[in-house]
Parts: C-alpha cells; sequence; structure tokens
C-alpha cells in the first residue's frame, strides 16, 4: 500500500515538475533581449552583372522575423562618400539589393580583393556587416566526342596582379530547370581541382528544350566563403526540341473561340431559342384570334 501511495504522489509532481521547468525555459527565453541581424551575399553572373543583396532580421529567442523599410548605405572598402554603392530599404522579407555603379569600377579593378561596408541610415560612424570578397569570374564551355557529352566549369581569381587558378571551389553543374539545377551528373555538387576545372560527363538525355531545342546549362557556387555567389550559364542545341499542337485550337470545344463552338452545343441553344419564340409567337397569334372572334360576336 505504501509503494502504492508512493507512486501515485510521484504521478502527481512529475507534471509540476515538468510544468516548472517549462516555464523556467520560456523565462529564460524571454530575459534573452532580441538582437538585430545584418547579413550581406555578394552576386556575380556571368562575369557581368555584380549585385549586393542585404537581410535584415530580428532574433527573439528562437524567433526570427525579418524587419521592413530599414534604410541602409552599402559602401566599398571604406564607408567614405566617393565609395558610396548605394542607398537601400529592405521590403517586407526584410532585403534589399543594389547593384555596384560603374563609377566605381576604377576603385574595384585597383585590387584583388574588396570589402562590402553596411551601415545604418543615420549611423555612418557604425559598421553594421562586412563582407569580404575575392575578385573572380567564372567560365563554361562544353565538349562531344564519341556520342558523350561533357561540360568543363573553370574558376580563376585574381592574385598578384594575374589571373590564377581557384581550387577546392564546391558548386552546382547542370541543367537550369524551375529556378534550381538540375545535375548533369550523378554527384550533386562538383569541386574545382588544382587547376581550377571541374569536368562532368551529361548522362541526362532527351531533356526537353525550346522550339530549336536549346536548353540552358549553369554552374553555381553558392555562398563561397572567398567569391561570394559565382553563377555562369550556357545555351547549347541538347534538348528536344518542343512541338506547339496548334490543332488542338482548331477543334470544336467548349474553351475554344465562338466559330469553334461544339455542334452539340449550337443544336442546344438554338433549340431553346427557337422553341422559346415560336412559343410566344403562338401565344401572340392565339390572342390576336381570340380578340378577332370576341369582336365578331360582339
Amino acid at each position: 500500500m505504501k509503494k502504492m501511495k508512493h507512486y501515485k504522489i510521484s504521478l502527481l509532481i512529475l507534471p509540476l515538475l515538468f510544468m516548472m521547468l517549462a516555464n523556467g525555459a520560456m523565462a529564460q527565453e524571454d530575459s534573452v533581449p532580441p538582437k538585430e541581424l545584418v547579413k550581406l551575399r555578394y552576386f556575380n553572373e556571368n562575369n557581368a552583372v555584380q549585385y549586393l543583396i542585404l537581410q535584415n532580421q530580428l532574433k527573439t529567442g528562437k524567433k526570427i522575423e525579418p524587419l521592413a523599410n530599414k534604410i541602409f548605405q552599402l559602401y566599398l572598402d571604406s564607408n567614405k562618400a566617393e565609395n558610396l554603392i548605394g542607398k537601400i530599404t529592405t521590403d517586407n522579407k526584410g532585403k534589399a539589393k543594389s547593384f555596384l555603379p560603374p563609377s566605381l569600377q576604377a576603385a574595384w579593378m585597383k585590387a584583388p580583393v574588396h570589402n562590402f561596408i553596411a551601415v545604418a541610415a543615420g549611423k555612418e560612424d557604425e559598421t553594421i556587416a562586412e563582407l569580404e570578397i575575392t575578385k573572380s569570374k567564372i567560365k563554361i564551355d562544353t565538349a562531344s566526342a564519341d556520342g558523350k557529352r561533357s561540360i568543363t566549369v573553370e574558376v580563376m581569381k585574381f592574385e598578384n596582379n594575374e589571373w590564377v587558378a581557384a581550387k577546392d571551389v564546391e558548386m552546382k553543374i547542370g541543367i537550369h530547370r524551375l529556378g534550381s539545377i538540375l545535375s548533369a551528373g550523378d554527384q550533386e555538387t562538383y569541386t574545382t581541382d588544382s587547376t581550377g576545372t571541374a569536368t562532368v560527363e551529361v548522362n541526362k538525355d532527351s531533356l526537353p528544350g525550346d522550339e530549336k531545342g536549346n536548353i540552358v546549362l549553369m554552374a553555381r557556387a553558392e555562398d563561397n566563403d572567398m567569391f561570394g555567389n559565382l553563377m555562369v550559364e550556357k545555351n547549347v542545341p541538347w534538348g528536344v526540341p518542343l512541338k506547339v499542337d496548334n490543332s488542338f485550337f482548331s477543334q470544336r470545344t467548349l474553351w475554344t473561340t465562338r466559330f469553334r463552338t461544339p455542334l452539340w452545343l449550337l443544336l442546344m441553344a438554338y433549340s431553346i431559342v427557337i422553341g422559346v419564340w415560336g412559343t410566344i409567337i403562338y401565344l401572340i397569334t392565339r390572342i390576336v384570334k381570340v380578340k378577332k372572334l370576341s369582336v365578331n360576336q360582339g
């Protein structure tokens, strides 16, 4: 009996202990002050378009929410007026985008490594976020031999006033599909070797292309510690041409134009119209006849 009593008491105490621990964890989480997070990302597309994306979030405990309508200024290497990249405002997702202006091209060409700086509006002396990037470029090429196709991607970095191979760069290589990359080979990602190249043998065949059979090959390095985000693409006629069947719209269906209305629907509509108007005309003639009879008899 005593054991049963102790067991019942334990069952009552355990839920209370769990509640106390949960309340303590919540109180500890609430005591942590909110922290504003600012992150910079660099993008280089086809060695021609360069831009920055700033993301601003507020972290409260384990909850993270975007901060909208926050104004920031982006600078290249130092927060001086002549190095201003642009003034941006975050959207409802807490993100803002800014392209590198042509006015900073000379400053960009001077050094192999650059530092992007973000400061909040009105706080020009306080750096909110920084991102160091090494100048780089990426190229994509294709080859066909013995019925086999391959994709070769080369990544170079600017060092000691010359372009040298960038090794150990991980990236995705494949076919551009619905905003993502379908890997051209068996692996999900590929890494450049000591020569800065990565070669993938294409094992995807009979992929649908455009009307000329073109598909888009793409290579992309994401959030690399040295180079940021690199992307390059190339059109190749390796796909199956898209055949547009216009005969579908020339058939008599419910969703075509009025000149292609199905015959059964036309027959039904005209039958209803003839029936209604025939009934009206018949009633009118009966009324006229009845009126004439009443006049003759009167």
